[in-house]
């Protein structure tokens, strides 16, 4: 996968994820919650640069599991920033319901799916 191509793409889905949560902020239950949610997708477009920047220089890397490290350690600390932020979120805000994770939910899933595509796609010679 190109570098244009990658950045075609993450704009795309960047904006139609921007206009699921302006779609959700709309509605009551989640709205006054959004701020976290603007946090993550900032935070998982940055991370989608890195983690392509990071996957195609060890895509052409002599040590052939370098690739499947790059990885395994952006999972790790995906999921240590996932956790530490929700529990951070929790601790200053103190929200009633657990219903302030589903747009950051929504939001990791659509850019993990997409981080496993392009991943895929520059494993592939």
């Amino acid at each position: 996968m190109t570098p244009k191509k990658f950045y075609i793409q993450l704009t795309i889905l960047s904006i139609f994820v921007a206009l699921l949560l302006v779609l959700l902020g709309m509605s009551n239950l989640i709205g006054s919650h959004l701020f976290l949610s603007w946090i993550s997708w900032g935070f998982f477009i940055l991370f989608s640069v890195g983690l392509f920047y990071a996957s195609s220089k060890s895509a052409n890397s002599e040590n052939k599991h370098l690739f499947g490290q790059i990885f395994l350690l952006s999972i790790f600390f995906k999921m240590l920033f996932c956790a530490t932020i929700l529990i951070v979120y929790m601790l200053l805000t103190k929200p009633e319901t657990g219903h302030f994770a589903l747009p950051f939910l929504l939001v990791y899933l659509v850019f993990t799916i997409y981080e496993v595509y392009f991943v895929t796609k520059l494993a592939k010679p």
